[in-house]
């Protein structure tokens, strides 16, 4: 594990971007799993600048999201409407070259089998892009029992009242890559700004593996990069 405590969130964004802008460079068609939230705003601000001053080609990049929430494609709380609006297209990362799990077929068992076959049909994994929740959550693997592949799983109120959705439309669920399938991934890289992600931050760099702290499990990882800004670190020994 490398880890790198940056001046700011700014900083973070732009040591990931180096390390995006370096997948694309060794690989004709880099397969990248790209996140959402608040985090990976400053990412795709700094790659579309990037790319609007053609400093960086992610045009060959395959994209499969880390996750979608079970609501339709065009709702502005979905993670389709995120990428929209924040990456797709803007960052050079072309739409047709990404896949999103669809969040309102009737089989979601069968539609986390089918993205999984994507997955694999792609060659895997090259970079995994993730962002650290408060509660040690990466991706939507929750604290508790980790499934390994990708999985449905259950969004707590509290997380969905987060996205804003209101309360006649929970349980709200979600398609997600399972620690499993980050594991696989040939890079792992975890952002993390603000002092609420510190307690996740010490759980991830000085804890043990943890079911309770999923972003633990990604400890043994062999080429996992952990990007904090000063905030975020503040809890480290």
């Amino acid at each position: 594990m490398i880890t790198q405590v940056l001046d700011s969130p700014a900083a973070v964004a732009r040591v990931a971007a180096n390390i995006v802008a370096a997948a694309a460079a060794a690989k004709p068609e880099p397969v990248l799993a790209l996140p959402t939230g608040r985090t990976s705003i400053l990412l795709y601000d700094e790659l579309a600048w990037r790319h609007a001053r053609h400093n960086i080609d992610l045009g060959k990049v395959r994209g499969f999201n880390l996750d979608e929430v079970t609501l339709p494609p065009h709702d502005t709380r979905s993670f389709h409407s995120f990428m929209e609006l924040h990456a797709w297209g803007r960052t050079g990362i072309a739409r047709s070259r990404c896949d999103i799990p669809d969040g309102t077929v009737p089989d979601l068992e069968a539609e986390c089998r089918r993205y999984e076959a994507a997955l694999a049909e792609a060659g895997g994994l090259d970079l995994v892009l993730l962002g650290l929740g408060a509660d040690g959550h990466v991706a939507y693997n929750l604290p508790g029992p980790v499934t390994l592949a990708t999985h449905v799983v259950r969004l707590s109120d509290g997380l969905a009242a987060s996205l804003e959705v209101t309360p006649e439309k929970w349980p709200l669920r979600a398609i997600t890559m399972g620690i499993g399938t980050l594991r696989a991934g040939r890079k792992v890289v975890i952002m993390a700004t603000g002092k609420s992600k510190a307690p996740a931050a010490r759980a991830l760099v000085a804890g043990k593996e943890d079911p309770e702290w999923p972003c633990s499990l990604l400890r043994g990882h062999a080429d996992l990069e952990v990007l904090l800004d000063r905030e975020a670190a503040a809890s480290l020994p």
